[in-house]
């Protein structure tokens, strides 16, 4: 069974749920990897909602490796998306976005590992997700911070390294639908149970990544959103993951 750690204790996987396009700057990026920048961008009146296995799942520390079959990979473009993650501590049904976060247990950090070229057959063909998204380690995740009193989903930044040098950086603040909209909406829509996870959308700067890549997802405080340097003190949660 997959497990998450929260503080000191294991809690078991339900559900890992996952919101495409959460962040504009990222919507307007993907028509560049998909060929076609001149198309406008839809309104989104709700959030695009996909799902992982739990068996996707793996920890920091581990090892990313695209499946295969037949002898086989299943996809050649392999890309990283890192996003802010939260788990939820209790079940939750059809709540309001004012009360959603009493539901939230944990926070940390994520990658929502994708292998773009599936998902551009995909969307091309109408066909679903889950091969490109939810291949086994597609779903990298850091411990989980037990949340505290008066909690802000929107205080964050994100930042992955690369091979040591920064790729991608983006603030929660930033979302299209935030955290609390997007625990009622799932609650509406699925019912939320305790331990699922909730990958909350990457910023823009995702990109592709090779064997033998290290990479290093972080979590700070943004209370100085016009610097990206490395300050250990401002940490909350973070991963890091080498590409087989």
């Amino acid at each position: 069974m997959a497990t998450v750690t929260l503080g000191k204790d294991q809690v078991s996987v339900g559900t890992i749920y996952c919101i495409g396009k959460n962040y504009e700057a990222h919507a307007h990026e993907m028509r560049q990897w998909e060929h076609s920048p001149n198309v406008p961008i839809q309104y989104q009146s709700e959030p695009i909602v996909f799902s992982k296995p739990a068996s996707s799942l793996i920890h920091s520390g581990g090892k990313i490796q695209v499946s295969t079959f037949n002898g086989q990979p299943i996809g050649t473009a392999l890309h990283y998306e890192t996003e802010f993650v939260i788990l939820i501590g209790k079940h939750a049904c059809q709540v309001p976005a004012e009360s959603a976060l009493n539901y939230v247990s944990g926070y940390g950090i994520g990658l929502d590992m994708t292998l773009r070229d599936v998902q551009t057959e995909a969307k091309k063909s109408g066909n679903p997700w889950l091969v490109c998204k939810g291949f086994k380690t597609s779903a990298v995740v850091s411990d989980f911070v037990p949340v505290e009193p008066n909690f802000d989903p929107a205080k964050f930044k994100i930042v992955l390294n690369k091979n040591r040098e920064t790729a991608q950086f983006g603030f929660t603040h930033n979302m299209t639908f935030n955290t609390q909209y997007l625990v009622s909406y799932l609650s509406h829509v699925f019912g939320l149970m305790p331990g699922d996870l909730i990958f909350t959308g990457t910023p823009e700067g995702v990109g592709p990544t090779v064997s033998g890549d290290y990479l290093e997802a972080l979590l700070y405080d943004a209370k100085q959103p016009d610097t990206i340097a490395y300050e250990p003190s401002r940490i909350f949660a973070q991963l890091c993951a080498t590409v087989g």
